[in-house]
């Protein structure tokens, strides 16, 4: 547009005075800024389209203001505007004329008005219509990923459902073996130790029915343990464990954080119950204070020695993925998780939670 405009004022510019000539460069000049000031780009051009000469700038500078402007009254009030001033040089020549000469004399203006403000209507309905078509293909997008997501879920409450009707029946004779141990066994520690698998197994069902609880429902689910619920675990862990807790009393973290405590002890006590049987276990707990609130950063810490002397037990099989599971945890929390080996032989798994 600008090229073409300025090609124009070339071949006008000698035709008129200095002050037309002003005027030509100051319409020509504001088509550069006709974007960001449109009204301003047709005000320069009002005076250019008196003369009849200019044609271009007047043009495009309606055509962006039509389609830029959101107000359909000033986009309107613009292009009559345009059609009064490009009117003006025929208003000394209106003495006796016929209808077909007011026709001849207003359709150049009507055209130099109206043809532009329809170009820059359409071509701002052009735009909407493209905002509304990429809207409209973002949002079904969207939902494509939702029924995805829903398939998703509705498969993972599936195998959560076979998962515990699978587990459920094992556990369940474990717990039934256990309760029978605890019974008849002639020795005191086997009793006390079914009585602790006896427990175990019962928690594992209630975590188990916790799980698929939350699977299946879309109300609030129920409370994840957290460190109120680590003395209980300790207890029935069966270990020789020493709790240290050196957190302040109205210290408080999100749930998500103390289901990721409580969860690395769990599994830290009974990665000691099979690798360092009748080792004593240190758990601590600490808080690091922070410059902007009181308390900060949780770590926990599970220390276990080595194995005692004498002691054997069978050694269940697994995986492996527990300390995969927790670092996962820790990480969606923006905190990490440690395990290493000790100086006296025993083992040391270190969780840092925000």
């Amino acid at each position: 547009m600008l090229g073409s405009a300025t090609v124009e004022l070339f071949t006008v510019v000698d035709e008129v005075g200095v002050g037309a000539r002003c005027t030509y460069l100051l319409a020509v000049a504001l088509l550069t800024v006709r974007r960001r000031w449109p009204l301003a780009a047709v005000l320069a051009a009002l005076p250019a389209a008196v003369t009849g000469y200019l044609w271009l700038a007047p043009m495009f500078a309606l055509s962006t203001a039509a389609a830029v402007l959101g107000n359909r009254l000033v986009v309107y009030a613009c292009a009559l505007l345009m059609f009064l001033v490009a009117a003006i040089p025929w208003c000394e020549e209106i003495r006796d004329w016929s209808m077909s000469h007011w026709v001849t004399a207003l359709l150049g203006p009507g055209l130099f008005s109206a043809g532009p403000l329809a170009l820059g209507r359409l071509a701002r309905i052009r735009g909407e219509l493209s905002l509304r078509v990429r809207e409209l293909t973002e949002s079904r997008e969207r939902e494509r990923l939702l029924v995805a997501q829903e398939a998703v879920a509705a498969e993972r409450a599936r195998l959560a459902r076979e998962m515990h009707d699978a587990v459920s029946h094992h556990v369940n004779l474990i717990s039934v073996e256990a309760g029978v141990l605890s019974l008849t066994a002639d020795h005191a520690d086997a009793r006390q130790a079914g009585q602790r698998i006896s427990a175990l197994s019962s928690t594992t069902l209630d975590e188990l029915r916790d799980m698929l609880g939350i699977l299946r429902s879309p109300s609030e689910p129920e409370p994840s343990p957290g460190l109120a619920e680590l003395p209980a675990l300790i207890a029935s862990s069966g270990l020789d464990v020493n709790l240290a807790s050196r957190l302040p009393s109205d210290a408080r973290w999100s749930a998500a954080t103390e289901l990721a405590a409580y969860r690395t002890v769990q599994e830290s006590l009974t990665n000691a119950a099979k690798h360092a049987p009748g080792s004593r276990v240190t758990v601590t707990l600490t808080a690091t204070a922070g410059a902007d609130r009181p308390v900060g950063e949780l770590t926990v810490e599970v220390h276990n020695g080595p194995p005692a002397t004498g002691t054997t037990r069978p050694t269940p099989g697994g995986a492996g993925h527990g300390l995969v599971g927790l670092r996962e945890r820790a990480a969606l929390l923006g905190g990490t998780v440690t395990a290493e080996r000790t100086d006296d032989g025993g083992h040391l798994v270190r969780a840092c939670l925000p």
